[in-house]
């Protein structure tokens, strides 16, 4: 039994390696800047709304890009190079980029020193675009919004009147956590098989308290891998018939997830999970275990747990076959 132990919790480990190594440079990229991601998947939707634009005007220049104060430095430029190089690449609608447009410019009226940034006034934009061969331009503005959600907005305007022409919001999803701590309390139950002095084999649900954490992380958009420790502690007081020994000692385990079905990024989310495991504890000779069952969470922090332990090894006196948990939780 202990072989194939080892074996499962080997297989476990190529698991959750080949799920690592699976995902490209762009899933490593998606971990560490929460906002690249959202601008990636914002991308084919934009490029969608632009293309919409030739219905109202044929061609235009990028006048500015504008980005939040909460975005920083290093984002904004990424994001200005990649919209700049999609945007560009588009068959259907020219676009093109006015540099001179984010220059700041300086004339001398009189005894006054003007100094101007972007298009300053109606002829500057006439101008501006008969050099570059454009109908109009278009201001793009990227920013946030609670729950880091990114967000685009797109507006358009002619050259000759600078009437708007066209508008538009596009808006991403927040991706999910790349890594959290969740803590949990709870109540196990064990079905505890023994041979009793005073009535013989009997089968008791014998239950313990568990307290613990553990850590999250995440190895693709749906898939990751959990591992950490709980506290088991006897709560058999109220038991009139009841195993003699108590049940303390610790839980072990580390298990991979699959999220089956989320919404509004992780407001509400069902996770599924299944690992290895060992429990600590004497009357059971510390028995390794396979663990499933389910995780649900509610705004993003909250949890709700079922999980079921499958005994792989147990002692003689005291056979227990398996055991289930019911928990309360919390991310941080």
């Amino acid at each position: 039994m202990k072989n194939i132990t080892y074996k499962l919790l080997l297989v476990q480990f190529i698991l959750a390696l080949s799920l690592t190594s699976a995902t490209a440079e762009e899933e490593s990229v998606f971990w560490k800047d929460r906002q690249i991601s959202q601008l990636e998947q914002l991308t084919p939707s934009l490029v969608e709304s632009i293309q919409s634009m030739q219905t109202k005007i044929s061609s235009v220049a990028i006048s500015s890009i504008s980005y939040g104060d909460t975005l920083p430095s290093s984002f904004r430029k990424v994001a200005t190079a990649r919209l700049q190089q999609t945007l560009t690449s588009l068959i259907k609608l020219k676009v093109s980029v006015c540099e001179s447009c984010s220059q700041i410019r300086t004339n001398i009226s009189g005894s006054f020193l003007k100094i101007s940034r972007g298009i300053a006034d109606d002829n500057f934009r006439r101008e501006t675009a008969i050099e570059l061969n454009v109908k109009g331009f278009i201001d793009i503005a990227v920013f946030t919004s609670e729950g880091d959600q990114l967000s685009i907005s797109l507006n358009a305007y002619e050259a000759k009147s600078g009437e708007i022409v066209y508008s538009k919001i596009v808006t991403g999803t927040p991706p999910k956590s790349g890594s959290y701590i969740h803590a949990f309390y709870g109540k196990m139950t064990v079905p505890i098989t023994f041979t009793s002095s005073t009535s013989g084999v009997t089968t008791v649900d014998h239950q313990a308290r568990v307290i613990g954490a553990e850590k999250m992380v995440r190895l693709t958009n749906d898939w990751s891998f959990t591992g950490g420790g709980a506290l088991l502690s006897d709560d058999n007081s109220n038991l009139s018939d009841k195993y003699e020994k108590s049940i303390t000692g610790f839980l072990i385990d580390g298990t991979i997830g699959y999220d089956v079905f989320n919404f509004g990024g992780e407001q509400v989310a069902l996770s599924l999970i299944a690992g290895l495991g060992m429990m600590t504890v004497t009357p059971f000779n510390n028995p390794s275990y396979f663990k499933t069952g389910f995780s649900f969470s509610v705004a993003e922090q909250l949890t709700l747990n079922y999980h079921y332990l499958l005994m792989l090894t147990t002692d003689e006196s005291a056979k227990a076959s398996g055991a289930s948990i019911i928990s309360i939780g919390w991310k941080f």
